[in-house]
Parts: C-alpha cells; sequence; structure tokens
C-alpha cells in the first residue's frame, strides 16, 4: 500500500467515525438522552463491532435498525443501570457525609469498579453474543472478574480522553462516543478472544 493510499483509508475511516459520533449524539438526543442513551450506544457498539471486524454494512441503516429494534430492551437495561447508579451515588455521599460510615469506603470502591467493570462489558456482550436479558448481565458481570485488566485500560482510556479533551474541547462532539466506543470494543474482543481459545484449549484436552 503507497502512502497517498494510507492516507485515504485513514481519512475514510476519521469520516466514518465523526459521522457515527454524529448519529450516536442525535439519535441519543431523539430520545431526550434518557430513553435515548441506551439503545444509540449499542446501536454505536454495533458499528463500532464491525468496523473492527472489517465488517461492510451500511452505517445509518444498520444504526437505525439496531436503534429502533433494540429501544425497549435497550432502556429496559438502562432503568437497571440507573437505579444502581444511584443507590452507589448515595453509598458514596453517605460514606463522605457520616465519618462513622468511613469503614466502608475501600468494600464501596471494590463494588463500584465491579459495577463499572460490567457497564464497561456490557455493551460489548451485547452486540457480541446472543444472550437473554439477565445472561447478558452476568455474562458482563464474570467478565469484568476474569478480566479485571480491561477495566483498567478502559478507565484509563476515559482519562486519557479527559484530558485530551481538555486541551481539544472542540473535537467532543466530533469523536467523544465514537472513539471511546472503539476503545472499549478493541479491548473487550481481546478479552473475548483469549477466554473462547482458552475454551476451545480446554475442550482438546478433553
Amino acid at each position: 500500500m503507497s502512502f497517498w493510499d494510507g492516507f485515504y483509508s485513514f481519512g475514510v475511516k476519521l469520516l466514518k467515525i465523526i459521522y457515527l459520533n454524529f448519529l450516536w449524539l442525535f439519535f441519543s438526543a431523539i430520545g431526550l438522552f434518557v430513553f435515548g442513551l441506551f439503545p444509540a450506544t449499542i446501536a454505536l457498539f454495533t458499528i463500532t463491532r464491525q468496523l473492527l471486524l472489517d465488517i461492510e454494512k451500511p452505517i445509518t441503516q444498520t444504526f437505525w435498525e439496531v436503534y429502533k429494534n433494540e429501544w425497549l430492551k435497550g432502556n429496559g437495561y438502562a432503568v437497571i443501570s440507573y437505579i444502581i447508579l444511584l443507590i452507589l451515588a448515595i453509598d458514596f455521599y453517605a460514606i463522605y457525609t457520616f465519618e462513622s460510615l468511613s469503614i466502608l469506603l475501600i468494600p464501596t470502591f471494590i463494588i463500584a469498579f465491579i459495577i463499572f467493570g460490567t457497564l464497561f462489558f456490557f455493551f460489548p456482550v451485547y452486540v457480541h453474543f446472543d444472550l437473554a436479558f439477565f445472561a447478558m448481565i452476568k455474562q458482563a458481570f464474570l467478565f469484568t472478574i476474569t478480566s479485571p485488566f480491561t477495566v483498567v485500560l478502559n478507565v484509563l482510556s476515559i482519562i486519557f480522553i479527559y484530558f485530551v479533551f481538555n486541551i481539544m474541547p472542540g473535537a467532543i462532539p466530533l469523536f467523544i462516543g465514537s472513539v471511546l466506543s472503539l476503545l472499549i470494543m478493541k479491548f473487550s474482543l481481546r478479552s473475548f478472544k483469549k477466554i473462547e481459545k482458552r475454551k476451545l484449549s480446554e475442550a482438546v484436552s478433553v
């Protein structure tokens, strides 16, 4: 591949990432963010997975179909997530407000790590595996327990993106969702492959 071919390929991928971020923001806004965020994020990760696996499908049509088909189920997961995050926020507020509860700080941080790790894995698991409602949450939780390094990489990615966008705030509406989903999906696919290889080797040894 020549320099110009590589440059053209990079430009096309960059435009796809920008356009994908626009779709994510637009469809999240249609649902007033509260009800649009989860269906739009599921659609975002669906397209992100396709890009990483070199699956050629029309972006706009696929995004809309996934958003529409996953609206109800996606918001079911959203309600569960919002309730859990609200309870977690109340726990941290109580710990920092009442000194007698400070002994619970470390256990609460561990629980928070597991919750956010499960959320990090949730969308990749959702679009990569065909699982039932609660099996989806269980699988995301199991990946968090078995792949804590991936959770750490996701946290570091968020911190890195935070500092980059602090320097270049104008890039936020162009990249924030799509870039983060690319990183999370890439790290998650690596974990999926490791688990699949492990299961295959165990099956062969038996």
